[in-house]
């Protein structure tokens, strides 16, 4: 099949003017999207990025935009409720997952929280939708309901703070790189890469700016990030805020930038599970 890649954003956008069911709607374009979906299968294993970035013509750049596109049918999907959703992504070959058996960041979307002062640590409560794989890369996180004391995970400001590294909610406010740009341009975004393999979990692999280090090293040409770093790695690990203490800027951060490997995901943050992943600059 040839490398249509607007194939995505075109189903993005039929699905908006669609009126009706989208299950049904989706079931006609299954094959398709399963089709464009296998070419983009070099982004299933982790890899470096040349020196320097892509270039405009780089056919990895074109993958990570062309997956972007589908990332924006699932935020859409998880908007109109879970049934179509799941079926749709299982169909065209991702895995789903729930990760029920411990709370991690990694790999869960707060959606809803129990506040219980009794509790002493995060668990999930119910699991609102999976999450999905491509290979290691992380798709979409699945959605959750968790039980927390108000110290860890504070229920107004985990579901009402703004989701980073996400186009739409209908629930909150959400911010990624394509917002503010122009009809044609929001569509170079690239889609952010987490992963999960044998070296630990990666939190947004492209980042130029390892915040495992204390203090980060800023490659040369990259802006200073002033925020705390405690901070930096909240936002990272959840892709939101969720702690009490929210910060005023909190609808004006830039976690783009950032990279953070750990062993795993646990909350609070364990500076052990820190990993260096260095990289070419």
């Amino acid at each position: 099949m040839d490398f249509d890649r607007a194939c995505f954003r075109r189903l993005y956008e039929d699905l908006l003017d669609h009126d009706g069911e989208p299950r049904r709607f989706l079931a006609g374009r299954r094959r398709t999207v399963a089709a464009h979906l296998a070419g983009l299968a070099p982004l299933r294993r982790r890899e470096r990025i040349p020196p320097g970035g892509c270039t405009g013509d780089d056919e990895h750049l074109w993958r990570m935009m062309k997956l972007y596109a589908l990332s924006r049918v699932s935020d859409y999907l998880i908007e109109q409720g879970g049934a179509a959703h799941t079926h749709f992504f299982t169909e065209i070959g991702l895995t789903p997952f729930e990760h029920a058996e411990a709370f991690s960041p990694f790999h869960h979307e707060i959606s809803a929280v129990v506040q219980d002062p009794g509790a002493t640590r995060v668990t999930v409560e119910e699991v609102l939708w999976p999450g999905f794989w491509f290979g290691d890369l992380l798709f979409c996180r699945a959605g959750v309901r968790v039980r927390a004391p108000r110290h860890l995970i504070d229920a107004a400001v985990a579901t009402t703070s703004t989701l980073y590294f996400t186009f739409r909610r209908a629930s909150r406010p959400a911010g990624d790189l394509s917002h503010g740009w122009g009809s044609q341009s929001q569509w170079r975004t690239s889609f952010p890469r987490f992963y999960a393999d044998e070296a630990g979990l990666h939190l947004n692999w492209d980042g130029a700016i390892d915040i495992g280090e204390d203090p980060p090293h800023r490659p040369a040409g990259r802006l200073e990030d002033e925020a705390p770093l405690d901070e930096r790695r909240e936002l990272l690990l959840h892709r939101c805020f969720v702690r009490t203490a929210l910060p005023r800027d909190e609808d004006d951060r830039f976690p783009y930038n950032d990279r953070l490997s750990l062993t795993t995901a646990e909350w609070p943050m364990n500076p052990d599970a820190i990993v260096r992943t260095p990289r070419p600059e």
